[in-house]
């Protein structure tokens, strides 16, 4: 009896240590695989990844410190090129620039409050008769201009005024030719002569294009000029050159260039309406 009693006892004590050691974990070894997984996972979080890219998440920044350069946002120093565009409702998108030149206040440029240029004064011509044997011609212009025909093929007439700081002339020259000249032929001339001026105590000289006007009852052609010369003067002027009877007839007309439109009208015009020839 009492052996059955120690034998039931025994297997009492034994299952106890059999439940006991199935509730100890199981432990089984792991794949290279999933050692790797675990690190990452255990990794501290400064080597936290963003989701976007293998780029380190930043660390906030101070903007409250002064050391924040802004400039670092635009790319170093490439130039930003305004793009030429209108927005769907109408309006122009504003202009980029710079970036170190963000933030900058803008320069007026060429101020409200300018100065306006003193008019200058006008001018009123009366006219005289003048004759140029030489050249057989007869014409109409400001009286009391001075007159040089000391060339055999040109006449001179010279504004006096000295008022002016350019003394305004008028010079008629005769040329003999082989045969009457075709419009690119007296464009050709126009141009030679253009390029004579320019080069007579110019520091700057520009030109327009040529254009075609009737010049001593022939086609002619003519351009205008401006420029400074040498003595910081602005000038301006007027050439127009016809052929006829186997004859190029060059007219120059140079003026102070504030009054263009007076001496076109007033001088320029004035022969062209009035020159006739002689015998």
């Amino acid at each position: 009896m009492w052996k059955k009693r120690i034998l039931c006892l025994v297997l009492v004590v034994c299952a106890a240590l059999v439940m006991t050691a199935c509730q100890q974990k199981e432990t089984f070894p792991t794949s290279p695989v999933q050692q790797e997984q675990t690190q990452q996972q255990e990794a501290p979080a400064q080597n936290e990844q963003n989701i976007f890219g293998d780029t380190p998440v930043p660390q906030q920044i101070n903007f409250d410190d002064g050391s924040y350069d802004p400039t670092s946002e635009e790319g170093g120093n490439e130039e930003m090129l305004p793009i030429d565009q209108t927005a769907a409702d109408g309006t122009t998108p504003a202009p980029t620039m710079k970036s170190e030149y963000a933030g900058a206040t803008p320069v007026l440029i060429d101020p409200i409050d300018k100065p306006t240029p003193t008019p200058l004064p006008k001018l009123a011509f009366t006219y005289a008769t003048y004759e140029a044997p030489a050249l057989h011609l007869t014409f109409e212009a400001p009286a009391g201009w001075l007159p040089d025909d000391s060339a055999a093929d040109t006449y001179k007439l010279t504004n006096p005024d000295p008022s002016m700081d350019y003394p305004a002339t008028l010079s008629i020259r005769l040329v003999p030719v082989s045969k009457n000249y075709n419009k690119n032929e007296l464009i050709k001339e126009v141009k030679s002569a253009l390029d004579t001026i320019g080069s007579e105590g110019f520091q700057k000289f520009e030109r327009s294009n040529t254009a075609g006007r009737k010049f001593m009852n022939s086609d002619g052609i003519y351009a205008n000029y401006s420029g400074t010369t040498t003595d910081n003067v602005k000038v301006a002027g007027r050439i127009i050159i016809s052929c006829s009877d186997k004859m190029l007839y060059i007219l120059n007309v140079s003026y102070p260039q504030g009054y263009t439109k007076t001496y076109v009208d007033g001088v320029y015009d004035k022969f062209r309406h009035s020159v006739k020839t002689t015998n």
